[in-house]
């Protein structure tokens, strides 16, 4: 009998304890729900950000462009196109290193490094990655000269390359995460 009792109270203290957990869930997080004018401003510090003359990560006219493209019919546009840039990039990079690597037995092939840092340059420049487009030149200039050191390391380098285009890739994961928060809030406005 004992047993009978407590299943009707501990699922009383169950309900009672589930509903409060629901309220201080849905409290929690309202409090922590942002403004959309508080979301639009943190966007709006990233693009600061990003076309500072210092930082370079973006020209904003083209990437503004690139922005302008999106619609409500295709909400996820730029995220798709920052994807595709990001993983065109990566892999330039990779083969970049691959041709540039300590390992290779063969002499590295300046005119193969060559065209793969024109397309890099090219799709940076469409997209408006400055600060990429700018390093993919810095380490084209290394190139010419087949200066294989300071192809590797240093100023204008592929270790800077890759290090620009890493912080790009960060930046835009931010950006593209902050485009999502916003549009969610809009959605539930």
């Amino acid at each position: 009998m004992r047993a009978v009792r407590h299943k009707p109270q501990w699922a009383q203290v169950s309900r009672i304890y589930g509903r409060f957990l629901q309220k201080d869930t849905a409290v929690a997080r309202a409090m922590a729900k942002k403004t959309l004018d508080e979301l639009e401003a943190e966007r709006a510090s990233l693009e600061r950000e990003a076309y500072d003359e210092k930082n370079r990560l973006l020209n904003q006219s083209q990437f503004q462009e690139l922005l302008e493209l999106q619609t409500d019919e295709e909400p996820e546009f730029v995220e798709e196109i920052v994807a595709m840039y990001v993983d065109d990039a990566e892999a330039m990079l990779v083969e970049l290193e691959e041709l540039f690597s300590e390992d290779r037995e063969e002499p590295v092939d300046y005119a193969k490094v060559r065209g793969v840092l024109h397309k890099l340059k090219g799709s940076s420049s469409t997209f408006g990655a400055d600060g990429v487009q700018q390093k993919c030149e810095e380490l084209r200039v290394h190139c010419i000269g087949e200066d294989l050191a300071k192809c590797r390391t240093g100023e204008g380098s592929l270790a800077q390359l890759r290090e620009r285009v890493d912080e790009l890739a960060a930046f835009l994961a931010r950006y593209t995460a902050k485009t999502k928060e916003i549009t969610v809030a809009k959605q539930e406005a």
